[in-house]
Formats: structure tokens, C-alpha cells, sequence
């Protein structure tokens, strides 16, 4: 395994015509050129250290003495990468994952071997682990942390070949660490359903809920939920941030000083629970209703997935219908076709089926993908002022701050009853090519692995 500084020196090539500039006069176009070049040559420049990382991982794991890492005082090789690095240990694991993938953590060269060692992907002519991957960390498309996620997602995808790596590869590309965490779960979950049961089974057994004491008399909460359990309870915490934030911007009182959505959740829980204590106390008056979602032939079968609107994490159809059978839980079964979801411009309103029938398509902001909680269903064409009609077609599911700069920032909506498009403005993207929104962004296509999405919005 071998790095070369000339690909590190070639990433400051773009950036040389904004050395010695002063960046209060860089116009907005330049600063976000001058970021986005910053940002692939910091990657570029931790390409070394991946490796490094990796072949002190190789040192460090199962020697005589502890190894590398022991010799120097700390516990593991994480523990000394992540000094060295300035980084968590978190970060240390995804260096180290990275670096793997150019076959140091493999290679059975001594303790005192270079870097470059005949076992090394890079100097011994041995393709690299997953070399669509390794391919992009090394031209600074992918982060350290991007890379171990993906790799940490072919590993759990048995007999994935390598459409599958690629498809990730380039769904990596568009989309925020975040993002790409939700895609990779959701691949996982479709990959292998049966192993997704276990994995529930397994979390259930492991949550658990435990307050602590401090000193000063605080009392910390600390546990684990599986999805199941964390679903009606994150439903009924986001609709009553929801309520007192738009509560606050009724009453004309600005925004939200800093952690006040956290000091909400607490007073929905103590209000809550005394509610629990005595029943015949009214609630806070904000409705709720747990949203789950599954195809018709999953509910029937037990086999396939669902979804629930108020966690990320697929649920397996066993699970799904489990939750269904509480009388607060909503069902949405896909394909049933019981209601009119199109009503034209006889309401100014989406109905309660349209807003549902939206976060199946968008599911939650289409924008930024915030929880479908904190989101209200805007007309595309407004109702009043455009004659918009109220129908799918025209109508999206946008968190508040996506919806103001939707319109303060002249992006352009597009959607069909089951997709929908956002075009930027010429100031973000001269050429205004349409990014896909919704569910569907956060799909990972393995019919093909073009960066640009095959369909396009209607015009």
C-alpha cells in the first residue's frame, strides 16, 4: 500500500486563484467554487492518513506485546490514531475502515514492514477491497466517513456484487452524510428481511430507560429504544415542538431562544405522565396520530417491509402490523384506493388522505427530509393567487424552513402524483438541472448508475 503527495498537490491547483485573497470580497459564486475545492482537497490530503491509519491498525491488532499501539500508551490502535488525528475514536474507525480498503488491515507483512509492503493493495498489484469505493476516496470524492459507511453496508449485504457498490457509490455523491445513512439503512432492510427481524428482535431486548442523579440534583436521562417503541413517542414530542413553535410565530414572538425544542420535550413528558397518573386530566390538546405505512400484499403475507413516519428505520411487516393493531396507530395501506385523493380546487385545504398520500411520495420534507412531523402540505401553484389546484400533482411536503427559502431563494417545484423535482435557481446552478426530492433521493438505483435521475420532472 503506497499514497503519493503529488495527488494531494494536484487538489491545490484549483485553488490557487483565492491564495492571498481577501474572502469578504469573494462574490457568492467564488465562495462556494473556493469551498467546494477547499472541501475535495481536504479530502485529498487524508488519503495519507487513512492509509497510516489502516497500517497502524495492521500493527497494532493481535501482536505479541500489544503492539504498536500499546508500546505507545494507548489501549488500541483507534485510541492512537484518534490522538494523532485530533479526532473521536469514532472518526479513528472510519480512518482505519477506510485505509482497509487499500488492504493494509489484510496484509501479513512484520511489524517493521513500510507501508509500501508487498501485501499492500497499492504497491502489490492486489485489487483493492471494494475498488468502486476505494476508487472515489482516493480522487477525493468520498470522505473517511462516507467511505466506512458504505463499506460497513456491502458487508452487511450478502452476495452484493458490483452494480450494488457502485449504485452506492454514486448515491454517495448527491447525497449528506445524514441522507446517506437513511439509504444505506433502507438498502439493508430490502436486502436481507429476514435478518431485519432478527436485528428488531435484538433491539427490542436491548432497550432500556435509566435517570441518574447528579450532584447538583439534575436528573439525566439515558436509554436505547428500538424503532417500534421510539415511534409513538417521537410522534407525540414532534407535534408538540410543532404546536409551540408555531404558536410562538402566531403570537409574533420571533425565534426560539437556543434549546428550547429540548425544554419543550421535557414539559410534553412531565405533562404526560401526570396525565398518565390521572386520567380524568385533560392532554395538551395537540392531536397526534402514529403514521405507519405498508403495501397491502406485505400486510396480508407478513412478508415485506413498512415504514413509520416518525423514525427513519424500516420496520419489518411483522413489526408493522403489530404496531396497526393499536387503536392510536393510523394505518396507510398502499394500493387500497379507498379514497379520492385528487379533489381539483374545490378545497382550499389538503385532506388528510392527500397530506398521507404526500408523505408517501416526500416522505417528510421533500427538500432537507426532516421528519414528516415537522412539515405542512403547500400548494405548488398557490391556490388563490396562481388558481393551484388542490391534487397531488401540486401540492409538496416542506418543513418551515425549507418553505421560506423555497420562496425567499426562487427555487422552482415540479412533482407528479408519485415524484417531485426541485429546480435551483441560476445563481446556484446555471444550467438549473432538476434534483430529484422526496423518498426517491434517498432510493438507491441498482438499474443504473448514472448521476443525473433518469426521469424527468414535467414542465
Amino acid at each position: 500500500m503506497e499514497f503519493s503527495v503529488l495527488d494531494v498537490a494536484k487538489g491545490l491547483v484549483p485553488l490557487k486563484p483565492f491564495e492571498q485573497r481577501d474572502l469578504r470580497t469573494l462574490s457568492e459564486d467564488e465562495l462556494a467554487t473556493a469551498l467546494e475545492v477547499a472541501g475535495k482537497l481536504a479530502r485529498l490530503a487524508d488519503v495519507p492518513g487513512v492509509m497510516l491509519a489502516a497500517e497502524v491498525q495492521r500493527r497494532s491488532k493481535d501482536k505479541p506485546g500489544g503492539g504498536m499501539a500499546r508500546r505507545r500508551g494507548h489501549r488500541n490502535a483507534a485510541g492512537l490514531v484518534a490522538k494523532q488525528r485530533g479526532g473521536s475514536a469514532g472518526q479513528a474507525h472510519d480512518a482505519i475502515a477506510t485505509g482497509g480498503l487499500f488492504g493494509s488491515d489484510d496484509g501479513d507483512e512484520g511489524e517493521g514492514a513500510g507501508a509500501g509492503g508487498e501485501g499492500g493493495a497499492g504497491g502489490g498489484g492486489q485489487a483493492p477491497r471494494f475498488a468502486h469505493v476505494a476508487a472515489a476516496v482516493r480522487a477525493g470524492d468520498l470522505s473517511a466517513a462516507q467511505a466506512a459507511l458504505l463499506i460497513e453496508t456491502l458487508e452487511a449485504l450478502d452476495g452484493a456484487g458490483e452494480e450494488v457498490e457502485q449504485a452506492l457509490v454514486v448515491k454517495a455523491l448527491k447525497l449528506s452524510l445524514a441522507d446517506l445513512r437513511k439509504a444505506c439503512l433502507a438498502l439493508r432492510a430490502r436486502w436481507d428481511q429476514d435478518r431485519w427481524s432478527e436485528r428488531e428482535k435484538r433491539q427490542r431486548g436491548e432497550r432500556y430507560l435509566a435517570l441518574t442523579e447528579n450532584a447538583d440534583g439534575m436528573v439525566r436521562i439515558t436509554g436505547l429504544l428500538d424503532p417500534a417503541s421510539a415511534a409513538p413517542i417521537k410522534t407525540w414530542f414532534d407535534a408538540q415542538v410543532k404546536a409551540a413553535f408555531r404558536k410562538r410565530r402566531e403570537e409574533g414572538l420571533g425565534a426560539a431562544p437556543a434549546g428550547e425544542a429540548g425544554r419543550i420535550r421535557v414539559d410534553a413528558l412531565v405533562d404526560l405522565t401526570r396525565h398518565g397518573m390521572r386520567c380524568e386530566a385533560p392532554g395538551s390538546g395537540v392531536s397526534t396520530e402514529v403514521v405507519i405505512r405498508i403495501d397491502h400484499d406485505a400486510l396480508r403475507t407478513g412478508v415485506g417491509l413498512g415504514s413509520c413516519d416518525a423514525v427513519s428505520t424500516p420496520l419489518s411487516a411483522g413489526q408493522t402490523r403489530r404496531l396497526a393493531v393499536d387503536m392510536k396507530v393510523l394505518p396507510i395501506v398502499l394500493g387500497g384506493g379507498s379514497q379520492v385523493l385528487d379533489v381539483g380546487f374545490a378545497r382550499r385545504f389538503f385532506t388528510p388522505a392527500q397530506r398521507h398520500a404526500l408523505a408517501e411520495r416526500d416522505g417528510g420534507c421533500a427538500f432537507c427530509h426532516a421528519p414528516v412531523a415537522w412539515c405542512d402540505a403547500h400548494h405548488i401553484a398557490w391556490w388563490k393567487e396562481d388558481s393551484g389546484p388542490t391534487d397531488l400533482s401540486n401540492g409538496v411536503l416542506l418543513c418551515t424552513r425549507c418553505h421560506h427559502r423555497i420562496h425567499d431563494d426562487g427555487w422552482q417545484v415540479r412533482a407528479t402524483a408519485t415524484k417531485v423535482w426541485f429546480i435551483p435557481p441560476t445563481t446556484v446552478d446555471p444550467q438549473q438541472r432538476p434534483r430529484q426530492g422526496g423518498k426517491a433521493a434517498l432510493e438507491v438505483n441498482l438499474a443504473g448508475t448514472t448521476r443525473s435521475s433518469t426521469t424527468a420532472p414535467p414542465r
